[in-house]
């Protein structure tokens, strides 16, 4: 009997170590996979804000004209679960010399800039938001060559480039 015993330890052993830690991966891959889907879900729908919001808004009358920080609100809003301290965006016009870069995002919350001034919010213009979020996974301490308990960061990047239709 006591010999049953022992196997049965060390076969739990043998197939609980790979379990458990195949279990804790799935975990954080799906973690990581939520913060990119997020990431760039929010990034597509604050260049959608952007795109709503061209040169039929900078017109006398019209007050729908956007700044710099109504789009980093539709970012955070959107990017449910995200931290806006740690979030760099980066707002890129459609000449390229009038790009606004918020590392990290929260500090772009309170710009009262206009943006995309023109002329690149024009009918057919293009604007672009592009953005990293870090993502620290628990599994990078596992990886050959790492310290003990020493937890990696990836930075998830996301792209969004729309035209401007209003």
């Amino acid at each position: 009997m006591k010999r049953k015993r022992g196997a049965v330890t060390v076969e739990f052993t043998l197939v609980g170590i790979p379990l458990i830690f195949i279990l804790i991966s799935n975990v954080e891959m799906s973690r990581g996979m939520w913060i990119y889907h997020t990431e760039t879900y929010a990034i597509n729908q604050g260049t959608r804000y952007l795109v709503v919001h061209g040169a039929d808004c900078a017109q006398s009358g019209n007050t729908c004209t956007t700044t710099v920080g109504s789009v980093a609100h539709a970012i955070a809003n959107n990017g449910v679960g995200l931290v806006p301290s740690l979030w760099n965006v980066k707002l890129v016009s459609a000449s390229g010399s009038n790009n606004v870069t918020c590392n990290p995002l929260s500090t772009c919350l309170t710009n009262s800039t206009v943006w995309p001034p023109s002329p690149d919010n024009a009918l057919g213009s293009t604007v672009a938001i592009s953005s990293t979020y870090p993502f620290t996974s628990a599994l990078c301490m596992f990886f050959p060559g790492s310290k003990p308990v020493n937890f990696g960061t990836f930075n998830l990047p996301a792209y969004s480039q729309q035209v401007i239709t209003f």
